[in-house]
């Protein structure tokens, strides 16, 4: 009897883990569905749109630089809040080595460069304030500077940048 009582239970916990009903598989139908609809909607979006959709757009300070006007020393935007980031777009950047160095009117300001977007949609990221890229391909590119998630501090306040061939 006691061996019963237990057996009986354990075919009653399996009988019922695969018991599936018509409301359990008309939900998986629609889950299915959704994430199918959902991952053809993600297809379609770049990384860079990614980015843009998720930050509005007063978040974003774009600061577009012909490739042909490099070097640029102590190029000044100020962050306003700790939500915003800078773009710094390279337009029709050429191969060879990239250097871009960031500083901070505060000391212990939280910023570094987070990110660089290739042509081919492609990142590369994170770095600190300072970074070495070996341009391989010719075409835009986007620097993205902002504050490091893992860190504590305010980035608000005047970064200063350069960036160097």
């Amino acid at each position: 009897m006691k061996v019963i009582i237990p057996l009986l239970i354990g075919c009653l916990v399996i009988i019922s883990c695969n018991n599936s009903s018509k409301v359990n598989k008309s939900e998986e139908t629609d889950s299915t569905v959704a994430v199918k609809d959902s991952s053809v909607l993600m297809d379609s979006i770049t990384e860079m749109d990614t980015a843009s959709a998720v930050m509005p757009r007063e978040s974003i300070i774009q600061v577009p630089i012909a490739a042909e006007t490099l070097p640029i020393t102590k190029l000044q935007r100020t962050i306003t809040s700790d939500m915003q980031s800078v773009h710094v777009l390279l337009n029709d950047l050429d191969v060879g080595l990239l250097r871009v160095s960031i500083s901070h009117s505060l000391p212990d300001a939280n910023i570094r460069i987070s990110q660089i977007v290739l042509p081919d949609g492609s990142t590369d990221g994170p770095f600190g304030q300072q970074m070495s890229f070996d341009v391989k391909q010719k075409g835009n590119y986007t620097i993205i500077i902002n504050k490091s998630n893992m860190a504590s501090g305010t980035q608000v306040g005047d970064v200063f940048i350069t960036i160097e061939r």
